[in-house]
C-alpha cells in the first residue's frame, strides 16, 4: 500500500476517518492526502444583464484559500498525530464531495470517509457522500464510524 486518500468535512467522523487513516499509512509506510471538497461561491454579478466576468473566478479563488488554511489549522487542532507521516492535503471547489473523491481514488490504494453516524436503524444507512464514494470509487474504500 503506497496512498491513503481520506476525505473530511471537520466532522467527529471524519477525525475518525483521518485517525483510521493514518493508522494504516503508518502501518504500511504510505503517504496520506486528506481531502476537502467545499461548495464554490454563487456565481453572482451585480447586475445580470452586465455579469462580472472572472468575478467567480477570482471568489472561488478566495474561498479556496480560506479553506485550506481552515484545513491546516483543523489538521493540527484534531487529536491526531501525523507528525511522522507523510501528509499533504487538497481543497476541491466542488459540490459534490462525493465526486471529488471518486475522482482522486483512481491512483490511491485505499479511500476512507467517516460515515454520517445516525444512530438507531437510520445508522445502518450510510451517508450519502459515503454511500456514492463506496459504489463509484476506483479502489478499495473503507468507512469509518464515531461511536
Amino acid at each position: 500500500m503506497q496512498r491513503i486518500l481520506v476525505g473530511v468535512d471537520a466532522s467527529p467522523n471524519a477525525e475518525e476517518a483521518v485517525r483510521y487513516a493514518a493508522d494504516e499509512a503508518r502501518r504500511h509506510g504510505a503517504s496520506l492526502e486528506v481531502v476537502y471538497a467545499f461548495e464554490p461561491p454563487e456565481k453572482a454579478a451585480a447586475f445580470p444583464a452586465m455579469p462580472d466576468k472572472g468575478r467567480d473566478r477570482v471568489d472561488t479563488e478566495r474561498a479556496k484559500e480560506q479553506a485550506d488554511k481552515d484545513l491546516g489549522e483543523w489538521l493540527e487542532k484534531i487529536d491526531v498525530n501525523l507528525d511522522d507521516l507523510d501528509v499533504r492535503w487538497t481543497v476541491v471547489p466542488d459540490k459534490r464531495p462525493s465526486r471529488a473523491m471518486i475522482e482522486r481514488s483512481e491512483n490511491c490504494d485505499l479511500l476512507v470517509v467517516g460515515s454520517r453516524g445516525h444512530g438507531g436503524f437510520k445508522g445502518l444507512r450510510l451517508g450519502s457522500v459515503s454511500e456514492q464514494v463506496v459504489r463509484h470509487a476506483r479502489c478499495p474504500v473503507l468507512v469509518t464510524r464515531k461511536d
